[in-house]
C-alpha cells in the first residue's frame, strides 16, 4: 500500500523524510513550512488526504535534502506545540532512507 496517492510527491531518493504526528486537521504545509526550514533545505511538505473526503489525515511529511539538518529538526521540534497540540517528530520508516529499525 502506498502513502502517496497517483499524484505523489516528487522522487524521494536522495532525501531524508520525517514523518509529523498530532498535528491538527487543520495544520497546512504553509503552517509547518516555517517551523521546519529554520533547521535545513526542506525539499517539500506532504500531507495525505482522505481519498473521499479530500480532508488532511493528520500525519505530515516533511522532506529535507540533508540527513544533518534532518536530525537537527527532529532534536528541535519533536515536542514542540503547535496549533494547540505537542507534536512528534521521527524520521519515517518507509522509503530508501527510512532510519533501520
Amino acid at each position: 500500500m502506498s502513502h502517496f496517492g497517483r499524484s505523489g510527491p516528487p522522487d524521494i531518493r536522495d532525501t531524508y523524510s520525517l514523518l509529523v504526528l498530532n498535528i491538527t486537521f487543520r495544520t497546512t504545509a504553509d503552517d509547518l513550512f516555517p517551523l521546519f526550514d529554520k533547521y535545513g533545505k526542506v525539499v517539500d511538505i506532504f500531507i495525505p488526504r482522505n481519498r473521499r473526503t479530500g480532508d488532511s489525515r493528520g500525519f505530515p511529511f516533511v522532506r529535507f535534502k540533508y540527513e544533518d539538518e534532518a536530525r537537527k529538526a527532529v532534536d528541535k521540534l519533536d515536542g514542540r506545540v503547535v496549533d494547540g497540540r505537542e507534536i512528534m517528530v521521527q524520521f519515517a520508516n518507509y522509503g530508501p532512507n527510512a532510519e533501520q529499525m
